[in-house]
């Protein structure tokens, strides 16, 4: 799609930031340091405590902070850039989610709040104190976020859930099962583009805990990945494994239990 270059397409739809809540804030930065090769600086917020910020190939990806609610248990939260933060967190309660954090303003930075959706998973709607953001124009380099995918618990109510919350419209694919079973993979897109912004499968049935957004993040190789991040302490949940045509991928649960997988495209 053709765009003008002195209007950049806007982010809105896009992920833009990720906080890791951390029970162990500083263990924490010291295995994704080593397994990605982040540069994570210390940033002191005053009362609030310190607040470690992620560079990864010379742009910002996010940060880490100590987890505030022990019964969540360590977990990424991703930001999403929409139109109207208070406008997504009406839309929320209305369509079947919660508001967990109000609308709120970061000075100099945006404003945000954070939602639940019908099945449990949390989100953060974010808009830019700048106003429209642009949109990403290059692909994910090895060490940033590259996909988020939405394990849902209840898939059928959470694609009208974030079709009313963020800027996206929802379509569907057949995807083959390992044991021969088709299953159906949804996906998230902003209207009138062709590239996709998320995805949402069900939960697996074997999986624990409530549904969630699941980042991944680029990597040179996922099985080499696999093999540090186990000997850092990391649990692998789904061992290495190809989507054909499109690369190879595993998810894995970092030494506080927060989880996030790692993902190589196809050449």
């Amino acid at each position: 799609m053709a765009t003008d270059s002195k209007h950049p397409p806007s982010a809105d739809g896009h992920f833009v930031w990720h906080d890791l809540k951390s029970s162990d804030p500083d263990a924490s930065k010291a295995f994704y340091a080593a397994l990605f090769g982040w540069d994570i600086q210390d940033v002191p917020m005053g009362g609030a405590g310190m607040y470690r910020m992620i560079t990864a190939a010379g742009e910002g990806q996010g940060g880490i902070e100590a987890l505030e609610d022990e019964e969540a248990g360590s977990h990424w939260l991703a930001y999403v850039a929409v139109p109207d933060v208070d406008a997504a967190a009406k839309a929320a309660s209305s369509a079947g989610g919660s508001v967990v954090m109000p609308p709120s303003d970061i000075p100099n930075v945006g404003r945000f709040a954070v939602v639940r959706d019908p099945s449990g998973a949390t989100i953060a709607p974010f808009r830019s104190a700048q106003g429209d953001m642009p949109a990403p124009t290059t692909p994910p380099k090895d060490g940033q976020f590259c996909w988020h995918e939405l394990l849902s618990r209840d898939a059928k109510a959470c694609g009208p859930f974030y079709t009313r919350l963020v800027p996206w419209e929802q379509h569907s694919m057949t995807m083959p099962g390992p044991d021969g079973a088709d299953s159906t993979y949804h996906l998230f897109r902003r209207p009138a583009e062709s590239a996709d912004r998320a995805g949402m499968m069900p939960m697996p049935s074997e999986a624990e805990g409530p549904s969630q957004w699941l980042p991944y993040v680029a990597v040179p190789d996922v099985d080499a990945t696999c093999t540090q991040a186990s000997a850092l302490g990391a649990t692998i949940c789904r061992p290495p494994d190809d989507i054909p045509a499109i690369g190879r991928f595993a998810v894995l649960s970092d030494p506080q239990g927060a989880s996030f997988a790692v993902f190589k495209g196809a050449q």
